[in-house]
């Protein structure tokens, strides 16, 4: 089965309440070419804190008070996934010039698309493949979650799910009737050490992506 990608999402999770409080002006600096819309919190101990979300053509990226969002929308499903990798490796590259001294206490790729699913063909296919139609019958609905935990350079998780949906192209205004995929590769909760520096992005991210890859992969084996 075909997942025609649309947007992935390269995040790092820790706690950035004082880098957002102490660095707003110097990230606008960075994020000059960028639309830009701020959001403000209060925090259980009184302290506010500026989200700040800036957006230009088809990449967005979120300072939060809890991780940092780089996400590309494919403008093409055909897109090459390895020059958004590219991408985000130099965008955080340069981001690590700036601020050498950000660390997360996670890494996460989540990446989304969706498998076309007229007449109910995909998941037809899905069940079939997957025994359950042999074991349960003929099925319209699909809602289908799996973990496949393993370890990579420490324990990660690889989650893939499935529901149903619907996708319309802006430029007929179509509707049709999809799968939505969801593969969401991370690093686990339970270790809260903060050690994933933007500076060794390669080093850090280049198993979680070859996952995601994997998970594709498999998908398109279907």
């Amino acid at each position: 089965m075909e997942c025609l990608r649309m947007r992935q999402t390269y995040s790092y999770i820790g706690d950035l309440v004082d880098f957002l409080i102490n660095n707003e002006q110097r990230i606008k600096n960075l994020m000059l070419d960028y639309e830009i819309q701020t959001k403000v919190d209060t925090l259980q101990d009184g302290r506010e804190v500026k989200s700040l979300m800036f957006t230009k053509q088809n990449i967005n990226v979120r300072f939060l008070p809890n991780r940092i969002d780089y996400t590309y929308s494919f403008p093409n499903p055909s897109t090459d996934p390895k020059s958004v990798y590219a991408a985000v490796k130099e965008y955080f590259k340069l981001f690590s010039e700036i601020f050498p001294d950000v660390k997360g206490q996670r890494i996460a790729i989540v990446s989304q698309g969706f498998i076309k699913n007229n007449d109910n063909e995909a998941i037809k296919e899905f069940t079939s493949k997957m025994g359950f139609e042999s074991a349960f019958g003929m099925s319209n609905e699909l809602h289908f979650k799996i973990n496949n935990p393993k370890t990579v350079f420490e324990p990660i998780n690889s989650v893939l799910n499935i529901d149903m949906g619907e996708a319309k192209n802006n430029k007929t205004q179509e509707v049709m009737k999809v799968l939505l995929v969801s593969i969401d590769v991370n690093t686990l909760a339970a270790n809260t050490v903060a050690r994933f520096n933007p500076k060794s992005f390669d080093r850090d991210f280049k198993e979680i992506f070859a996952e995601v890859e994997v998970k594709h992969t498999q998908l398109a084996g279907y």
